[in-house]
């Protein structure tokens, strides 16, 4: 497990050591815990915030997949197609 040195104040260290004396620990492993705990309340709320954001983007995409649809003029797909076709072969003549 990596390890990281912290320089706290020495007015703390009383603080530190009550708190870890009441939860039945050590003061480095009461912060490892405040650090992990910190750690997957951001991860939730990451998770309970992207939650709306997918739920919208889903019902816009459900809300267009309904349609109305606009047709597509064959000569559209076709001219498209010759273009890419040209893309293709003129980096083929580079290459």
């Amino acid at each position: 497990m990596p390890q990281l040195t912290i320089n706290l104040p020495e007015s703390v260290m009383p603080w530190l050591a009550r708190q870890a004396e009441n939860e039945n620990t050590t003061p480095e492993r009461y912060i490892t815990s405040h650090v992990l705990y910190s750690m997957k309340q951001e991860e939730s709320c990451d998770q309970v915030s992207a939650a709306p954001r997918q739920r919208q983007l889903e019902d816009v995409l459900e809300e267009r997949d309904k349609g109305p649809f606009v047709p597509v003029p064959n000569d559209l797909v076709d001219r498209v197609m010759e273009k890419a076709l040209a893309r293709i072969r003129q980096r083929q003549a580079h290459v």
